[in-house]
């Protein structure tokens, strides 16, 4: 069964087709019938299926407004990885991928060298800016976070506190996570972790906080993630979900670059902290010295 959310971009997909040439009808009938198949096949494999010819694949593509079936694929394979329980993701962890389809080698592999090279277009966009930025002015941070998410904010929680003081992480039970609606927004900044799956009580704690007037940004997998829907600051950061579980090398490398960004903006406030931690820990003979 097609998952809900995934059903109406689906939908959509297969009006467009139906209002098209018979050709695209044809297309749009077989993919209705068969879209967890047609996500994982190649363009060549789809013609044959369906009994028309690659080029008309391609238009149809193009159709939807994807700039070829390449790009088509990946995102049919997001939409559905996004989705998949455990045992469904050990079925396609076996399975070909069309990340990467003329490439030899592990797909988990190519597709985080893909996704690491995206990593300059983040850096240059604004939105990146803007949330080290917001790092920087506010008093209090705070990285919020549930299940598979929250396994990202010890790094981000650990580093960034070496630059910057008053950084603080909630995960649901703790009890930051509990009273934090009640806390006094002003000059805070909350920092959502959202990752596929996206858990639910996150999704509805961040607007939770929004609500309550808190200002608040996220870094996510998608710009219409579920938690994006009530955020203005949203940094999008692709995963690989070519695997039985998520891998998360690409967000690593983005929280390193943001944290070198805040250290950047704040030069000697960073420099003064960094110092201090050395010395606090070479006091109490932190590191082994040979």
């Amino acid at each position: 069964m097609t998952p809900p959310s995934v059903k109406s971009a689906l939908d959509e997909w297969i009006k467009s087709g139906k209002s098209g040439s018979e050709v695209n009808r044809v297309i749009s009938s077989y993919i209705e019938e068969n879209f967890t198949k047609v996500a994982f096949m190649t363009s060549a494999e789809l013609a044959e299926a369906v009994g028309v010819s690659q080029a008309s694949i391609t238009r149809f593509a193009h159709s939807l407004g994807f700039a070829g079936f390449g790009e088509w694929s990946k995102e049919m394979q997001r939409m559905i990885r996004a989705e998949l329980s455990g045992p469904e993701r050990l079925w396609f962890a076996d399975h070909p991928t069309l990340s990467t389809p003329d490439a030899s080698g592990d797909r988990v592999v190519l597709s985080e060298h893909l996704h690491l090279e995206s990593l300059n277009h983040i850096l240059a966009s604004q939105v990146f800016e803007d949330l080290a930025q917001a790092i920087v002015q506010a008093h209090r941070v705070i990285l919020v976070a549930a299940r598979a998410s929250a396994t990202l904010i010890p790094y981000l929680h650990y580093f960034l506190s070496k630059v910057r003081p008053n950084v603080e992480a909630a995960v649901p039970g703790d009890v930051l996570w509990e009273r934090l609606p009640a806390e006094q927004p002003d000059g805070v900044l909350v920092v959502a972790l959202a990752f596929p799956r996206y858990p639910r009580v996150l999704v509805e704690r961040v607007k939770e906080l929004v609500d309550s007037g808190f200002q608040v940004a996220a870094v996510t997998d998608h710009p219409n993630a579920p938690v994006a829907a009530h955020l203005s600051t949203v940094v999008a950061v692709p995963v690989t979900t070519a695997s039985l579980f998520d891998s998360y090398a690409t967000p690593i490398a983005l929280f390193n670059l943001l944290i070198r960004r805040v250290a950047q903006l704040t030069p000697e406030a960073s420099m003064q902290r960094l110092n201090q931690i050395e010395e606090q820990d070479r006091r109490h003979g932190v590191y082994y010295e040979r």
